[in-house]
């Protein structure tokens, strides 16, 4: 059997002009002063007899639909279907929508994205795709999950333990058993420094992916899973800067500890195919507000008045399934795309190819407590068009 073949590697995405960036999430104007933990772009290179397929992993807020096409472009050797890329999104890096940049009191009055450090950046990541794809090794591939109760660090504060528990892991070897890669997906918004933290910080993945790789010698890769509306770390808002320092490195190392210890019970098979099947058009959008920040140059999206245009995945690698959603899904939207897949585990990779703000679905739409949700989201309608074509998706053998 012609198993495949892989290889990983991580670059520098830290911005160069670092106190010349606006930091994303929160509220706009809020300039960096200094670098706590470098941003990385991690990247995932897998090969069957189909061709490369690329996963990316940025210490972003959010990847765009048209800033990873730039990165396609750069790499014509892939098939562009083939490429996927998404952010962790971490509060604590570079605006890369514009929706965070100078502003009037809260309202934001020009782009806070610098493209400059955009074409940098995609020039570096395209580098680093390079770079793993001239290691590529034979491979073996395994995948577990740890479904223990994380509240000691994460909770849902819309609706109180009511948030994806599991911390899924996909390992990588080569034959002789040396490690490439440990994928980490899990659930939590990178936000624990919160809006008084004006270093730039991958957050908590950091520590978690330090943690990993020193367990492992593999790359650690991070994937946020179901983590809108609103799964946060388990600190009070008006918890001190100095103590969610402290916090955000301990909550790190330990659910580093248990992707570590997940990593390890897994027993890596060869993979002879890799199934991928996904779907890219037209959706419903919903947003008058977005829609007039576009018109203004500040949010760097196309769309129309009602329609967006986006992409949603599906993978399958030995008995592990794999979807993605092109931004911040709620518990409720992950939980239910999880229960359209029959994989042994369930991956969920938000904030996939795009970031199109929260996702929820109709039943979540008419909820009062999801107040804030509604205004950065594209509305249920695609979200409901979401479900219906994962399950054709997930069907189609």
């Amino acid at each position: 059997m012609k198993t495949i073949q892989a290889a990983a590697a991580k670059v520098d995405i830290t911005p160069y002009l670092v106190t010349k960036t606006y930091l994303a999430g929160f509220a706009p104007n809020r300039l960096a002063t200094g670098v706590a933990e470098p941003l990385c772009a991690r990247i995932l290179y897998l090969e069957d007899e189909n061709g490369p397929l690329v996963w990316i992993a940025t210490d972003l807020i959010g990847f765009l639909y048209g800033d990873i096409d730039d990165l396609r472009a750069k790499l014509p050797e892939i098939a562009p279907e083939r490429l996927f890329a998404c952010a962790t999104h971490t509060h604590s890096g570079p605006d890369t929508m514009g929706l965070w940049g100078p502003s009037v009191g809260p309202v934001p009055v020009k782009s806070g994205r610098d493209p400059e450090y955009l074409k940098w950046m995609v020039e570096q990541i395209a580098t680093g795709v390079r770079r793993a794809q001239a290691r590529k090794q034979p491979a073996v591939i395994g995948c577990g999950e740890d479904l223990s109760e994380k509240s000691e660090w994460v909770v849902n504060i819309r609706q109180k333990g009511y948030n994806d528990q599991a911390l899924t892991v996909m390992r990588v070897d080569g034959l002789a058993g040396e490690p490439i890669a440990c994928l980490v997906n899990f659930a939590c918004h990178p936000e624990t420094l919160w809006e008084k933290n004006t270093d730039i910080s991958p957050d908590f993945v950091h520590h978690l992916l330090r943690t990993v790789e020193e367990a492992s010698g593999a790359v650690g890769i991070y994937i946020s899973g179901a983590l809108g509306g609103m799964v946060t770390s388990s600190l009070p808002d008006e918890t001190p800067l100095a103590e969610r320092r402290v916090f955000y490195r301990k909550m790190g190392k330990a659910l580093g500890k248990i992707a570590a210890a997940t990593w390890k019970s897994i027993s890596p098979e060869a993979v002879e195919k890799i199934t991928h099947r996904y779907h890219c058009g037209l959706f419903p959008f919903d947003n008058k507000v977005l829609f007039f920040m576009k018109n203004l140059g500040i949010l760097n999206r196309e769309m129309t008045d009602d329609r967006i245009f986006t992409r949603i995945d599906y993978w399958k690698i030995g008995p592990a399934e794999f979807v993605s959603l092109p931004g911040e899904a709620l518990p409720a939207v992950g939980f239910k795309v999880k229960r359209l897949m029959h994989g042994k585990p369930n991956f969920l990779f938000c904030l996939g190819n795009d970031e199109l703000g929260y996702l929820l679905d109709e039943q979540l739409w008419s909820d009062p407590k999801y107040h804030y949700e509604k205004t950065v989201s594209v509305g249920p309608a695609a979200v409901e068009q979401f479900y219906r074509l994962i399950a054709e998706l997930v069907a189609d053998q």
